[in-house]
């Protein structure tokens, strides 16, 4: 959006730049020509900053009235503010001039508002306008991905890499394309075809690491890698993504080689430092993981998984007080999805550390006693050591505290599951029904779905079938 101003250099944007902040800070109407205001809103666009974007364009649009640029800029200022139906309104008032800038701006307010193919009729009525191809192009693949027409996505992504080769965004999105086309060998094929014509496209040697991941050859994945480090030792991800195949094959000695060669090639990143204190746990370095796991912590404070990896490492140390206060310092942090405490609880048990997922758990509840989905979380963890009796008293605790018919019918649909596998079918189904009345949705919360799947009562389908419901087995 600023390429029409390259006539203005760094130096001169930035003295137009402090005018206008001078001028709404010392509330002094200064002249602004047309090109110069142009530059400042380009310039906050750049910076994605929303609030001076909004002023400068009121104030563009005090000083020059009904200015068609201004009001374009205006609903493009709609776009990256998400607010797309404000926008659109914006642009059928302005109506359009054949300008492909028009097009463009409205084919992504169509795109958020999750329109898709008429998005695509906007953009290709801009690629007639002889709008930037490597945009319009990318664009038009953009909206095939949402509409999961991956083929077609991919055929305007060629058109892409014909004209810019070293694009190693567009070779990314090939690679996605090809992915989520469950087509790892037809990828393969085209990386290395695409490589035998550029053999020292790094991008392309990367894609096709990945694509051999998927295919599940971690040899020749490594081997992908290895290329791209020849090319550009200093490529973090390359290194990153090798390391994470050794952990996956157990070797975490060169897993931790890896790993710490990624921590010496980007800036500190707290995932990297998580995997590398992961490994040193694996190999039961458990000082050096103890001292890593601290400074992911220091690096994300609220990065959950990390204080569960010093509870861990200092359970595995024999400090149970200090085990118990990180994961009460993991409780503490903000989470989104409850549905994740469960998947961390569980993994814990599956991990050896039953003592730790049982404090997690008993934790949550009492800190978050009307939370259903905490109490669902302790009762699995008493179904995986086999105990129904206090997997249902847990259920039943929880029902006591439940605020709302929501919170009940996620715990009645466990008290239905947990009784049917205790073999009182009469009273689960009864309590299985209850819920889907109380509250159908939760029905295909991903924990019941996953305690469902392989599950025979043929009287539990026929209730499936009477409210018209499935299990999602994908």
């Amino acid at each position: 959006m600023g390429e029409e101003f390259d006539f203005y250099s760094e130096e001169e944007i930035k003295e137009i730049v402090q005018r206008f902040q001078e001028t709404l800070e010392t509330k002094k109407s200064l002249f602004f020509d047309i090109d110069e205001l142009s530059a400042v809103i380009d310039n906050y666009f750049e910076q994605g900053n929303l609030e001076m974007l909004k002023n400068v364009l009121h104030y563009s649009l005090e000083q020059y009235p009904g200015n068609y640029e201004f009001l374009l800029k205006k609903a493009q200022y709609y776009a990256l503010a998400d607010m797309p139906e404000k926008g659109l309104e914006l642009l059928d008032e302005l109506g359009n001039i054949g300008d492909s800038d028009f097009y463009m701006t409205k084919g992504s307010l169509l795109s958020q508002l999750q329109y898709y193919r008429e998005a695509i009729e906007e953009y290709t009525h801009a690629l007639n306008q002889n709008h930037d191809l490597i945009e319009v192009y990318s664009n038009i693949a953009f909206e095939y991905e949402n509409l999961e027409q991956y083929d077609k996505a991919l055929d305007y992504l060629f058109k892409v890499l014909a004209i810019e080769p070293d694009n190693e965004h567009t070779l990314s999105e090939i690679g996605l394309c090809y992915e989520m086309a469950d087509r790892s060998k037809d990828a393969i094929l085209f990386f290395k075809d695409f490589i035998d014509k550029y053999p020292y496209n790094k991008g392309a040697w990367f894609n096709l690491a990945i694509s051999y991941n998927s295919n599940g050859d971690s040899e020749k994945a490594i081997e992908a890698y290895e290329y791209v480090l020849a090319i550009d030792e200093e490529y973090a991800s390359a290194w990153f993504n090798i390391a994470n195949i050794y952990f996956s094959l157990g070797n975490y000695e060169k897993a931790i080689e890896y790993y710490n060669e990624t921590i010496n090639k980007e800036e500190p990143d707290v995932v990297s430092y998580y995997f590398l204190a992961e490994a040193y746990e694996q190999s039961d370095m458990l000082e050096n993981a103890l001292k890593i796991y601290k400074e992911a912590v220091k690096i994300n404070s609220t990065f959950i998984e990390a204080f569960l990896g010093l509870a861990r490492t200092y359970f595995k140390l024999g400090d149970l007080k200090l085990a118990y206060e990180s994961i009460v310092k993991a409780t503490v942090i903000e989470e989104h999805m409850p549905l994740f405490w469960n998947l961390r609880s569980v993994r814990l048990k599956e991990q050896g550390y039953g003592k730790l997922a049982r404090f997690l758990s008993d934790y949550l509840i009492k800190n978050n006693p009307k939370e259903s989905a905490f109490y669902v979380n302790r009762a699995i963890l008493d179904i995986i050591d086999g105990d129904f009796s206090d997997a249902l008293k847990t259920i039943v605790k929880g029902l006591k505290k439940a605020p709302n018919d929501d919170q009940k019918g996620l715990l009645l649909y466990f008290k239905g599951l947990f009784e049917m596998l205790e073999g009182n079918l009469k009273d689960g189904l009864a309590d299985f029904e209850t819920a889907i009345n109380l509250n159908k949705m939760e029905f295909y919360n991903p924990i019941l779905q996953g305690e469902l799947i392989g599950l025979e009562i043929e009287s539990l389908d026929l209730l499936f079938a009477k409210y018209d419901l499935h299990i999602e087995k994908d």
